[in-house]
């Protein structure tokens, strides 16, 4: 087994859930995932519309339930893998034990973006939140092939 990678966004229940879901289904074996959030509910549900998307996948992620990051989830992973600029420098000031595993995921790719929450939207919103987790996904996979991280 491969690295270990926990997705992290706000509350866990949106962006790092569908890029914990997508990741497993597109790296197998390759790495374990996990997710989490830094003002996360622990126990809530996660979105209708993730379960929705990820379902038109073949992913169950129903029974998704958030947590919050804490020291203890950091320690167990390689990278953590936030989903915005703030939430990567959010985490580095919080727990700067762990700066060298810290990488937004929009690092990973060409482009340096942020994944914006698509929380409250229309189903739609969160298809392209889902897209552009997949292409980020798609870039980080090779980098961990190629680089063999």
């Amino acid at each position: 087994m491969g690295p270990k990678i926990l997705f992290v966004c706000t509350g866990n229940t949106c962006r790092s859930p569908l890029a914990e879901g997508m990741a497993r289904a597109m790296f197998g074996d390759l790495v374990q995932v996990s997710s989490a959030g830094i003002e996360a509910w622990d126990g809530d549900n996660v979105s209708a519309h993730v379960v929705e998307i990820l379902k038109e996948q073949n992913i169950d992620l129903s029974q998704h339930r958030a947590r919050r990051i804490n020291d203890e989830l950091m320690t167990k992973v390689d990278w953590i893998i936030p989903m915005t600029q703030a939430q990567e420098e959010g985490l580095k000031r919080r727990f700067p034990q762990y700066i060298h595993k810290i990488r937004r995921l929009g690092n990973w790719g060409e482009g340096k973006r942020d994944i914006q929450d698509p929380w409250m939207g229309s189903l739609e919103v969160y298809r392209q939140t889902a897209q552009e987790i997949s292409e980020l996904l798609s870039m980080l996979k090779k980098q961990l092939i190629t680089d063999n991280i």
